[in-house]
């Protein structure tokens, strides 16, 4: 693999992981929330709908997007492949380097309850759903970002060094998700290995919300600054208002 190819590679799994860890954190770190049980469309009862219904088919991600097969197993292969790079990572803030360690450990144990969906874009964007069976306090996740705004990790990866740094902005969630549970994210990353001189940067957009009983995550990336804000603000809410509107 061309040593460009294997950073793309290494970034896009990284992002998928992200985006089911992330809400991972939260629900097996921070335990079950503490919201009241009223019966707005937010905190109905949990659906019966199975939850591989719950995500987002191919017919209903955005337009001209492709669908991009995750199989659960090979996601468990992934997390357990980063969580043993990050081990030997170094982070800075190096408190920030037990928060990523916890979440890749999670991650694991929650793919076991959540169902996951994604696709890629024309312009090689990446679209990523997660829906999870458990809740948690999004204010962890909320909180954990603030803490750890702006990381750097330095990692050996294939037999090389990797250094990639990620920033993180809140951002407002989408008027149409006013009232719920739901916070949202705009993260920019950064990775150069030691045989290449030129790093590749990627930005990406990250919802996630508390709905019936379920977390939904999203995610949508691009190796460019590209990516449209309202082209996120319409994933992210066609993803909540399907678990919202389900039997």
């Amino acid at each position: 693999m061309a040593r460009a190819d294997m950073i793309i590679a290494m970034i896009e799994l990284r992002n998928a992981r992200w985006a089911v860890a992330m809400a991972a954190g939260a629900v097996l770190v921070a335990g079950c929330s503490s919201k009241d049980d009223s019966t707005d469309r937010w905190n109905a009862a949990a659906p019966t709908t199975p939850r591989e219904q719950l995500v987002l088919t191919p017919e209903e991600f955005p337009t001209g997007t492709k669908k991009l097969d995750l199989p659960p197993e090979q996601l468990q292969s992934t997390v357990g492949d980063l969580a043993a790079t990050q081990q030997n990572a170094t982070f800075t803030p190096a408190e920030c380097g037990s928060t990523q360690q916890d979440l890749g450990a999670a991650t694991k144990e929650l793919l076991g309850q959540s169902s996951i969906s994604a696709a890629t874009g024309k312009s090689g964007q990446i679209f990523v759903e997660f829906v999870s069976a458990r809740t948690g306090d999004l204010q962890r996740i909320a909180d954990g970002n603030k803490r750890c705004a702006s990381v750097e990790v330095v990692a050996s990866y294939d037999g090389h060094q990797v250094t990639a740094s990620e920033r993180v902005t809140s951002q407002p969630v989408p008027q149409e998700l006013k009232g719920a549970n739901a916070i949202a994210f705009h993260a920019t990353s950064t990775a150069k290995t030691d045989a290449s001189s030129a790093p590749l940067t990627q930005n990406a957009y990250l919802g996630y919300a508390e709905v019936r009983g379920t977390t939904v995550a999203v995610r949508v990336a691009a190796l460019d600054d590209s990516l449209d804000p309202a082209a996120f603000d319409q994933f992210f809410v066609a993803a909540v208002q399907k678990v919202t509107k389900a039997a």
